[in-house]
């Protein structure tokens, strides 16, 4: 060395400066040894990355299938609610229809028998049609009136 790369001192010793090699050597040895542990510990946390990001596909994937499988079980539920729901009103207008033929045909029934009324107590009341159409009909037994008749002697 020269004086001005030592700073102007005395050169150092051949001892001195083995004892600074093998200082640095040490050091290097040191760093490379800290070097590999941190080469591992990132080999164990890229290894742990790795596995994590698997685990996040895979409950992706699971939680996926969950909900294609809630979807489908809820479009099947809609389809059953609306084949119900169809079922119940087709129910429901066939019920009504028989609820309007039954009104129609009381209604009917209603108006016939009115009409039947008032043509009886129309023919019924006259005495002409009564004598002549109860006339041959003998429900008591005739008995001569008392007034004429004669007295057993």
């Amino acid at each position: 060395m020269t004086e001005e790369q030592s700073g102007g001192a005395a050169p150092a010793s051949d001892e001195d400066l083995r004892q600074i090699v093998r200082d640095h050597t040490q050091d290097i040895a040191q760093l490379r040894q800290d070097v590999g542990e941190i080469k591992l510990s990132q080999n164990n946390l890229r290894d742990e990355v790795i596995a994590m990001r698997a685990e996040g596909k895979q409950w992706r994937v699971n939680s996926d299938q969950k909900t294609e499988s809630l979807q489908t079980s809820i479009d099947k539920l809609t389809r059953e609610m609306a084949v119900r729901n169809g079922v119940e009103q087709e129910r429901n207008r066939q019920s009504q229809e028989r609820t309007q033929a039954l009104r129609r045909l009381s209604l009917f029934f209603g108006m016939l028998c009115a009409i039947l009324g008032l043509i009886s107590t129309t023919l019924f009341s006259s005495q002409t049609f009564d004598t002549a159409f109860w006339g041959h009909f003998h429900l008591h037994p005739r008995t001569e009136s008392h007034t004429h008749a004669k007295p057993d002697n």
